[in-house]
């Protein structure tokens, strides 16, 4: 390993290098994430393969390709973690966040995030609260999450740097945890100490479509387009949020629209799960939605994430579900069903009791044998928050349910 320095970041955190370009690169990645821009990965790339004394970069790659879905055996993965084992005897810092990486690979994400925030505790280390952050919405887990989050609340003041940030994550957190009132406060008061802060405007979307605001939703996210549509980490998903609302108003034609604009940008798992939502959510609310189902299910038969997350597999099972003559269907469902199996680790156990009921009722729903359906989503409901993502992302299961129910009454009972 070269020579070590210690060298601040944005937070006035102690960062070990041999080059204080990593340094920079490593501030430079956390604006483009904050802001939702660009690539952060790719920013990193050439810091974490040429300083052999940096290895903070490398755990930020590592941990946000399995937030992602990246499977173990990805390459790229691989050497990440490789670089941030050998790099972590650098500093206290540097082994404390390698700890919380390799719980992670281990599949322990919610004793990750844990870790996460001890490594918080005491510091502004934004880092540790913002990957946290991120880990305890992959699990679903509001009430950490906004534990989490109120601590670094207390750590932090308006004159330290990356409080509007900490201030965003709250907003969010208050808000899947049903603090409505106080979410929408904490989120504005981010968003105008930074207006390109869009998880602050994420966090007031969510507070308007849990609490069916239809014109404050409508409003915050049409006045506020142009900035947002060009933050292109997330504006899948913001796009995903104006056709939820647009839903409400019955401009189903302008929802395929955005649909369809939005193929093209499907470069991402996550961003394919929008998608997939949208889609289900149309034909749920009785749309037409035409051929749209087997170009996307061919787009997801080329991802790799594949029953890593539970979230993934979820939206993955929409497309394949509707689309059986696609050869990579069976495969999937197959996986599906024996994913996680010989693993004791705590995701293991999501996609066994979670994902794997979950996608087999979209496939059962997908050929009208309700029955079936509401059996397997009643099965899921007790466990079902550790899908992860969001209360208004998983409402598609209870619309999927409350669905196949209609539909059994109106067969008088029968699938």
């Amino acid at each position: 390993m070269s020579s070590a320095s210690s060298r601040p970041d944005a937070w006035r955190q102690p960062v070990a290098c041999a080059n204080a370009a990593s340094v920079e690169a490593w501030d430079e990645a956390w604006d483009l994430l904050l802001h939702f821009r660009g690539d952060p990965l790719a920013h990193l790339a050439e810091a974490n393969e040429a300083d052999q004394a940096f290895a903070l970069g490398s755990v930020f790659c590592a941990t946000y390709k399995v937030l992602g879905g990246a499977p173990p055996t990805d390459r790229s993965l691989q050497e990440e973690v490789a670089r941030a084992r050998e790099r972590s005897a650098a500093s206290e810092r540097e082994r404390r966040h390698w700890d919380g990486l390799q719980l992670m690979l281990a599949g322990e994400f919610s004793a990750a995030a844990a870790a996460w925030d001890e490594v918080a505790a005491g510091s502004n280390d934004l880092a540790a609260v913002r990957f946290a952050h991120d880990v305890y919405l992959h699990v679903g887990d509001a009430e950490a999450r906004l534990r989490s989050s109120r601590a670094a609340m207390q750590r932090w003041t308006k004159a330290d740097p990356g409080h509007n940030f900490v201030l965003s994550q709250y907003s969010f957190a208050l808000e899947e945890a049903g603090h409505f009132g106080q979410a929408e406060e904490v989120g504005w008061e981010a968003l105008d100490a930074d207006p390109d802060d869009l998880w602050a405007l994420h966090a007031l979307a969510h507070v308007y479509e849990s609490t069916n605001n239809r014109a404050a939703g409508l409003d915050l996210l049409k006045s506020r387009q142009d900035r947002w549509q060009t933050q292109d980490l997330l504006a899948v998903h913001m796009w995903w949020h104006l056709g939820l609302r647009l839903m409400v108003e019955g401009a189903f034609d302008e929802v395929l629209g955005i649909y369809d604009q939005l193929v093209p940008d499907a470069s991402t798992a996550f961003r394919m799960g929008d998608l997939s939502s949208l889609l289900w959510r149309l034909e749920l609310a009785g749309v037409d939605v035409g051929d749209r189902w087997e170009p996307l299910a061919a787009l997801w038969a080329k991802r790799p994430e594949r029953h890593t997350v539970a979230f993934l597999d979820l939206h993955a099972a929409f497309a394949f579900a509707r689309s059986p003559k696609e050869p990579q269907a069976a495969v999937f469902f197959a996986g599906a069903a024996k994913a996680g199996q010989g693993d004791t680790s705590e995701n293991a156990e999501t996609l066994r009791v979670v994902a794997r009921p979950a996608a087999q009722a979209m496939e059962r729903f997908a050929s009208a044998d309700y029955q079936a359906a509401v059996d397997l989503l009643d099965e899921v409901e007790p466990p079902g928050h550790r899908l992860g993502g969001s209360v208004a992302q998983r409402e598609i299961l209870q619309l999927t349910r409350a669905a196949a129910s209609e539909r059994l009454a109106a067969n008088g009972g029968a699938s």
